[in-house]
């Protein structure tokens, strides 16, 4: 199985795992709810131990000025209290004003005397309860969530009161309640001790069930987005983080476990959730649904939507009554014209043939209905207690599900897509290789081609250098004893040596013999080098033969002159070509040695040690000589045994060595010291086991060429 086949491989097993598991879970939920409602749907039946108070056992006065008190309304007529709406439990909408009940309860009602009456909405800011016994009032409670969570009677997230109701007559209650602006509803409910807390059993495992699953969800969706980096995802984490913290704080939890101290938070939290959750929805919708792609013009409007939301986010946290009830009504109002413009969007989505806006719109539809069924429970044209509880609840949680679905349909569609693409690439690889390898074959060829006419006329130049120098047997002839390492860094190389002989006429008497020896050393190496080389060659023959009786640093300067005139010309382009070179002459009968050098130097070992010369610190073929040094004649008398050594650069500049350095003329001195005594067969011997020692497996930096010869 190649790479490809196993990565495409992995992807499908993934991609099946998820969907597998996100089939099942709205499955088991949807069961499991079905189960729970057959097994607990009469929970909310009336009973000996639970009383609902009706609409028509309950009036209302509304103080839209918070200017009553309990006293003046006490002393308000019957007829001031208006009835309920029919069929309504206490519900007055997004209300800033403070609402008055007025209800009569008595003993009667539950088999107890001792009765909890339990106000069932957490998010009341107010909540003041007083009871009339004949001309006197007293309050039972004073709380809310204007308050810290201790100053309840009851520690309960929804408001509790025990009240002792004796049997044999009826007493009248008092109720104040104020949201601050939130929705204001109340449903009231007589309970005992223990139906309250089988009822807050199954409460809280249903409860549980749901932030479990919602937490769940937020991790899966969270793995997912680290796996594929999709940012629709990371907004969708978003959305679940804020949906959980939002319900959390509509059932009231939040202020209980999370922030029982600050009343403040208990206000701002609902908006300011929802605010959030809303704007991830948004976000998420967009991306999900490529509305930049497909509906541009949707899509910033979207934008500036979401901008309102989080300007409303941070409106809900100024402390104004006023500001507040705006960041209400307005998280509210682009909630619900949200899903009124999500829904014909992802329809237009889909028609255009986009998979994943079909669960996409699912989810939506749902969550839709069972809002509108939530408001229609508040509003009591439907009657179902369950589905007050736990409509919503169930509707959202089935969206989470549906939602995170589509996002593992739209991880397998690009799983799809990317299989496709990933195949179409590998077609047009496999075409390209074919005709990059046609092309390699083809140019290989060509190159193999070129190379083998390049080093033919590398080859053929090496023998034309190889012409020019002096042969073995020449150098021989002048120099018995000697020898020449010679290796260019390529074949041929920019370093030369040469060897002649000439004659002083003497005033009296016959001529004196001249031993001639230069090594030079040009400009640049390989084809470039070895062309100067050959030429500097050919110009010191012509000068020793035109000059035969000047001294070397004369004919150094003769040299140059030709050198210039050579690689110069009248071009103002001169790249500075030249050479370096030693030059040192031997009269035989005296035994006197005369050296000039450019640049390069000689070394003359005596028994006693080292005599050495420098040359003069300037090339040949120098252009500008205005403050050029003049070339100077070194003269030394020379005993036999005596050994003169002469090298080029390309040896003290190799790199090598334990520390990887220069060898430098130091090091090279050291080593011809320890060795100077031998024979020089030996010597050549030994100093070309030492080059290649040192270098290693560095690579050779220059062309080398060093000389000894024995007198």
């Amino acid at each position: 199985m190649s790479a490809v086949q196993k990565k495409l491989y992995s992807v499908r097993i993934k991609s099946r795992l998820i969907q597998g598991i996100f089939v099942l879970i709205p499955v088991v939920v949807l069961v499991g709810s079905a189960i729970w409602i057959g097994l607990h749907g009469n929970q909310y039946t009336l009973g000996k131990n639970i009383f609902k108070l009706q609409q028509q056992q309950i009036s209302f006065f509304e103080d839209a000025e918070h200017t009553f008190t309990i006293d003046l309304i006490a002393g308000l007529p019957e007829e001031s209290f208006k009835p309920l709406p029919a069929g309504n439990a206490p519900n007055f909408g997004f209300n800033t004003s403070s609402v008055w009940l007025r209800f009569e309860l008595h003993g009667r009602m539950t088999a107890d005397e001792l009765k909890l009456l339990e106000v069932k909405n957490p998010l009341l800011n107010t909540v003041e309860l007083y009871e009339r016994n004949g001309i006197e009032i007293i309050e039972l409670a004073n709380t809310g969530d204007a308050q810290n969570f201790s100053t309840r009677n009851f520690q309960h997230r929804n408001y509790v009161f025990p009240i002792q109701l004796p049997s044999e007559k009826a007493r009248t209650y008092y109720l104040k309640l104020g949201s601050g602006g939130e929705q204001l509803f109340a449903p009231l409910t007589l309970w005992t001790g223990n139906a309250l807390a089988q009822r807050d059993s199954e409460d809280q495992m249903v409860r549980g069930c749901y932030f479990g699953l919602i937490l769940f969800v937020l991790l899966f969706n969270l793995f997912i987005y680290l796996i594929i980096r999709e940012r629709s995802s990371l907004y969708y984490v978003h959305y679940n983080l804020f949906l959980l913290l939002l319900q959390l704080s509509l059932g009231g939890y939040a202020f209980q476990y999370l922030w029982p101290g600050s009343s403040y938070l208990a206000n701002v939290a609902n908006p300011f959730f929802a605010s959030l959750s809303v704007f991830a929805l948004m976000r998420f919708a967009q991306h999900f649904l490529e509305l930049k792609k497909v509906f541009p013009r949707v899509n910033r409007a979207f934008h500036y939507v979401g901008y309102v939301l989080l300007a409303n986010a941070a409106l809900c946290l100024i402390p104004l009554p006023s500001v507040f009830f705006a960041s209400v009504i307005i998280v509210n109002g682009t909630a619900l014209l949200l899903n009124f413009a999500i829904i014909p969007t992802a329809i237009g989505v889909l028609r255009r043939g986009y998979e994943p806006a079909k669960i996409f719109l699912a989810g939506f539809l749902l969550l839709v209905l069972t809002v509108f069924g939530f408001l229609a429970t508040n509003a009591g044209l439907i009657h179902s207690d369950f589905y007050a509880d736990y409509g919503l609840l169930i509707g959202s949680a089935v969206e989470v599900i549906l939602l995170s679905l589509a996002i593992v349909v739209r991880f397998k569609q690009f799983k799809e897509q990317a299989v496709n693409t990933l195949k179409e690439m590998n077609v047009m690889q496999r075409e390209q290789n074919q005709v990059l390898e046609k092309k390699v074959v083809e140019r290989t060829f060509e190159i193999e081609q070129q190379k083998e006419e390049i080093l033919s006329s590398i080859r053929y130049a090496e023998r034309i250098q190889k012409n020019v120098l002096p042969s073995a047997a020449d150098v021989k002839q002048i120099f018995p004893e000697s020898f020449i390492i010679y290796e260019p860094k390529d074949i041929v190389s920019g370093d030369f040596y040469w060897v002649g002989k000439t004659k002083l006429n003497g005033v009296v008497g016959p001529a004196h013999e001249v031993l001639l020896f230069a090594t030079g050393d040009c400009t640049g190496h390989g084809v470039p080098g070895a062309m100067v080389s050959v030429l500097g060659c050919n110009l010191l023959r012509e000068t020793v033969l035109q000059y035969p009786e000047e001294q070397p640093h004369t004919m150094l300067h003769k040299l140059d002159e030709r050198l210039l005139s050579a690689i110069g010309g009248t071009s103002h382009e001169h790249a500075g070509d030249g050479m370096d070179i030693a030059l040192w002459a031997l009269q035989t009968d005296t035994m006197e040695l005369r050296f000039a050098g450019a640049n390069n130097g000689i070394s003359i070992w005596r028994k006693d040690g080292w005599t050495e010369f420098d040359g003069t610190r300037r090339p040949l073929g120098l252009r500008d000589t205005r403050n050029a040094k003049s070339f100077e004649t070194h003269s030394v008398k020379i005993e036999k045994g005596d050994t003169i050594y002469c090298w080029t650069d390309g040896i003290t500049d190799q790199i090598g060595g334990s520390k990887e350095k220069k060898l430098k003329t130091k090091g090279l001195r050291e080593f011809l010291t320890s060795i100077a005594t031998l024979p020089l067969k030996e010597q050549e011997k030994r100093i070309k086991n030492f080059i290649t020692e040192w270098r290693g497996d560095e690579e050779q930096l220059d062309d080398i060429c060093l000389s000894a010869v024995r007198i």
